[in-house]
Order: structure tokens, then sequence, then C-alpha cells
């Protein structure tokens, strides 16, 4: 076995499995390579309950409980499929709420300059839960994603020939699909895109610096007695979806709070909004008509010379639709559609 002396970017990677149905025995055989990613990070708690018994000081036992895994992951938005839907699929977030996948991190020899070939060793999570999801547009660098995936289950894996060594499709010589690459902010569709614009949300005109889009899920265990790992990780609906639009200041914030006069009178300063975010490479994320401002922040503006900027934060529940990208054949081919346990 080879002894790495680091592991750094060009000698490890991260596949995915999945997504699968509810099926709760999963046996991944394929793993697909997450194009573009950033980082990775791997968190392990050991939950330990501590119990005494009476005429003993000392402890009496530390009883594991099954442990919580949290795997972090950041990618740049490229045209290929996003994490979100390697691991979830695509649709609306109701119908792929008992969606899970495998992970895996493998380590390849640091005298790499690929990830390919015999690893060093491969730490596996499955089942894998996909827990939060963070979308980034800024004016100035990549869009990105970030994805927080949830597990009970860590193993590290032989990488010898005969085990379960990684098997993962390898995109083309090409950074992206053709005729898409690295998104940055003339990527954002604007045709494609309803940002909340009006009366009641953001004033007409403004020039947007920045959107970003984040979900929880929640996820909570259910257990069954004579199975130790719970058969299921459940979204804890209701659902929490925010979104926040950072706009140039060239006036006011225009949302004013009336306190009314009249106890009978139902005074509101806001009104549903439809947002909708698409990147020309197909992506495309539908937070459905009922987002309303939850909170505007004028600041800047000060006499170190930086301009006034508002951001405005918007929340709704439960909508969240999301489409890959569709740029590349690749693209479908890591978005699959069977149901575990495969064949």
């Amino acid at each position: 076995m080879a002894t790495n002396n680091r592991v750094y970017y060009a000698c490890q990677s991260v596949e995915l499995n999945g997504p699968s149905g509810t099926d709760e025995t999963l046996e991944n055989t394929d793993w697909d390579a997450i194009q573009g990613l950033q980082s990775v990070g791997i968190n392990t708690n050991f939950n330990l309950e501590p119990i005494y018994q009476l005429g003993q000081l000392s402890l009496y036992d530390n009883y594991e409980e099954i442990p919580e895994v949290e795997i972090s992951l950041n990618k740049v938005l490229d045209g290929y499929a996003t994490i979100y839907s390697m691991a979830m699929g695509t649709g609306a977030l109701n119908n792929l709420a008992n969606h899970r996948c495998g992970a895996r991190l493998t380590i390849y020899p640091d005298t790499s300059t690929t990830a390919s070939g015999t690893p060093v060793a491969a730490v596996e999570m499955v089942p894998a839960y996909l827990s939060s999801v963070t979308y980034n547009f800024p004016t100035e660098g990549n869009f990105t994603e970030e994805v927080t995936l949830v597990s009970n289950d860590k193993s590290w894996v032989s990488a010898s020939a005969g085990s379960r060594a990684p098997v993962k499709t390898e995109p083309s010589s090409d950074s992206a699909p053709e005729g898409f690459g690295i998104m940055r902010r003339g990527q954002l569709s604007l045709a494609g895109s309803i940002l909340p614009s009006g009366s009641g949300g953001i004033p007409t005109g403004m020039k947007y610096q920045s959107i970003s889009v984040s979900m929880n899920l929640g996820r909570e265990s259910i257990y069954n007695l004579g199975q130790r790992t719970p058969f299921l990780r459940y979204v804890n609906f209701p659902v929490e979806i925010t979104s926040e639009f950072e706009v140039i200041a060239n006036d006011g914030d225009r949302l004013g709070v009336d306190q009314g006069t009249d106890g009978c009178a139902l005074s509101k300063a806001l009104q549903n909004k439809t947002i909708k975010i698409a990147t020309c490479d197909g992506m495309v994320i539908d937070l459905g008509t009922k987002n309303k401002v939850t909170s505007v922040n004028y600041q800047g503006g000060d006499t170190g010379g930086g301009n006034a900027t508002i951001t405005y934060s918007f929340q709704t529940f439960n909508d969240f639709t999301y489409t890959a990208p569709t740029g590349a054949d690749y693209v479908a081919s890591i978005v699959p559609t069977a149901t575990f346990p495969l064949s």
C-alpha cells in the first residue's frame, strides 16, 4: 500500500451514488465524481451516553449511540450536474423528500496529478441524506453551491482490486459541457429569472449585486425496534426557504411601516412575490409565488467612499422546485433514476 505524506486537491475526489427511492437497504454499485468540487469536509460525532450505577462513583458504562456524520461540500456551478441533483434528483421538494444517496471520499497517491488509478484509501457514507443547500450568485467571483449531507454510517473500505473501488464517469477533455463553462455574473439568465421587484418588494430599476438561496431540511430520524440505525431520516415539514438580494441603493428601500390607526384595519406593507433564479446552463430554482420580505437592511455609503447597499431578505415555505443543468449529455448520465437496491 502506498503511503502519502499529505493529501491535497489533486489526489482526492468525492463521488456520489444516487438518488435512490425510499427502500431502506442500499447497495451502491456505481459512483460518479462531483465535477467542479472546491472543498470537502467530513465531521464525525460519536454520541456517547454515560451510564452510572448505585454504589459506584466511577463510570459504569459509556454507551455508544449511533454516530452522526456530516459531509460539507462546495462546488462551482459549471454546467455539470449539481450536488443537489445527484443526491436528490429534480422536481418539487415534496416529491424528493425521502430520496437519499451514497457519498464517498477517495484518496489517491500524493504523487498523482489526477484522482485516478488505484486509490490509497476510501471512506463511504451510505445512506447519506441531503440536509441543507445554499446557492450563491455574486457579481464578483463564481456562482457556487454549498451542500451538507448527513449520515449515520462511515466505513473505510479496501481499495485493493476486487473491492468496491471507485467507478466514476470521467468528463470530456473540455472543462465543461460545450457552450457552457463557469457560471458568473454574466450567466445569470434574466430572461429565465423572475426577481421580486415592484410594490411591496424590491423597487424596480435597482441594480443587483448578489443573490443567495438557502434551504435547511431539518432531517429527523425514525427508528424501528430490532434495528440500530434509523430506517428513515425524514424532512421535517414545513421547510423554510430563504433568499437574499443585495442591491446598490439609488435612493431608499421604499418599504414603509404603517402601524395604522383603526384596530379593525389590516395594514399591509408587503406583497407575495414570485421568485425564480435561472442560469444560462439550464439550472432553475423556483421558489413559487408566496415569497415575502422578512427584513430590509440599508447600510454603507460612509465617509470611506463606499456605496450604500440594501439587502432584502425573503421567506417562503416548502416551495422549492429544482431543474438540473441541461448543457450536456454527461449531465444526464450522472443524474440516475434507478431505485435502490440496484441489481
